[in-house]
C-alpha cells in the first residue's frame, strides 16, 4: 500500500474508534415541557420512566418520559436502538431477577416534596400550573430498598369554601430503588387549574390542594406515607386503590356520580 494511503487509513480508523467511545457516557441538555434545562447522561429508559445522571454532581434522577420535550423522545428512542438491539431485548428481560420481598423492620425513609408552581392572573382570575418534585432518602445503614414503588397523587378542590369534595387530578407511579444512605428524585407531569374572582370576592373554579405520597416495598408493605396538607397520609391505603382522575370525599372514598369540573387541564 502507498505510504500516504496507509497514513490516511490509520487516521480514519482512529476517528471511527473515538466516535464510538464518545457515545458511552455522553451528556446533553434535556428539556422539560415546562422549559427547564438539565445537563445529564441518559442511564436507562423503561416504560414511562427515564433515569438521568446529572452532570454537575453525578446524582441519578428518575423522571417521567412524558415530561420531556419531543426532541428528547427522539434521542431516547435512538439511544435504546443503539444500546438495546432487537436481539438483546428478550435476553435482557428474562435475565432480570424478580425483586425480593422485604423482611425485617420498616425501612427508615424521608421524603422532601417540592412544588413547582407558576401562578398567573390578575384581579379577576387566577391560573396555576403545578407539578411536584419528590426527593426520597434512605436513612438505612446497610439495607438496600429494591423493587419498591412510589405513588403520588395531585389534588385540587373547589375554589369556593362550600364544597368539601377533592379532585384527584393524576396518579403517578414510579420505581423506587435506594441503596443504604442513598437518594433519588422523581418529577411529576404538570397540571393546570384556575378560577375567577367576582366583585364580591367570591371564587368560581378550581384551586390546587396538595398531594399524597405513598411508598410500598416489593411485597406491598407500606414504607412511607406523606401528604400536604398534613393528615391526608392516613388515607394511604385508599389512595393506592384510586384510579385517576376522579372525585373523592375527604375520606378518599370515590364519588362515582361526580365528574371533574371545568377549569382543569391535565396535560397543559
Amino acid at each position: 500500500m502507498h505510504p500516504l494511503r496507509s497514513s490516511l487509513a490509520a487516521v480514519f480508523l482512529a476517528l471511527a474508534c473515538s466516535t464510538g467511545s464518545a457515545q458511552a457516557g455522553e451528556t446533553r441538555f434535556f428539556v422539560s415541557t415546562a422549559g427547564t434545562l438539565l445537563e445529564a447522561e441518559l442511564v436507562s429508559a423503561a416504560g414511562e420512566n427515564v433515569t438521568l445522571r446529572r452532570k454537575e454532581d453525578g446524582r441519578e434522577l428518575t423522571v417521567v418520559r412524558a415530561t420531556l420535550c419531543k426532541e428528547d423522545h427522539a434521542y431516547i428512542d435512538a439511544w435504546l436502538a443503539r444500546t438495546q438491539p432487537d436481539g438483546m431485548k428478550s435476553t435482557t428481560t428474562t435475565a432480570t431477577p424478580a425483586p425480593a420481598a422485604v423482611s425485617g423492620p420498616k425501612f427508615s425513609l424521608t421524603a422532601n416534596v417540592r412544588s413547582n408552581k407558576s401562578n398567573r392572573g390578575d384581579t379577576f382570575s387566577r391560573t396555576v400550573t403545578l407539578s411536584y418534585n419528590v426527593q426520597l432518602q434512605s436513612r438505612e445503614v446497610s439495607r438496600d430498598l429494591t423493587g419498591a414503588k412510589g405513588v403520588l397523587i395531585t389534588l385540587a378542590k373547589d375554589a369556593s369554601s362550600g364544597d368539601d369534595r377533592l379532585y384527584v387530578l393524576q396518579k403517578v407511579e414510579f420505581d423506587v430503588n435506594l441503596r443504604a444512605q442513598g437518594k433519588m428524585e422523581h418529577a411529576s407531569p404538570a397540571v393546570k387549574v384556575g378560577y375567577t374572582i367576582g366583585a364580591a370576592g367570591d371564587r368560581v373554579g378550581v384551586k390546587e390542594h396538595g398531594y399524597v405520597l405513598v411508598v410500598t416495598d416489593a411485597a406491598g408493605n407500606m414504607q412511607l406515607a406523606d401528604s400536604s396538607p398534613a393528615g391526608n397520609e392516613k388515607y394511604a391505603k385508599e389512595v393506592l386503590a384510586l384510579t385517576a382522575p376522579c372525585v373523592v370525599d375527604r375520606s378518599f372514598q370515590v364519588k362515582a356520580d361526580a365528574s371533574l369540573p371545568g377549569g382543569i387541564e391535565l396535560n397543559p
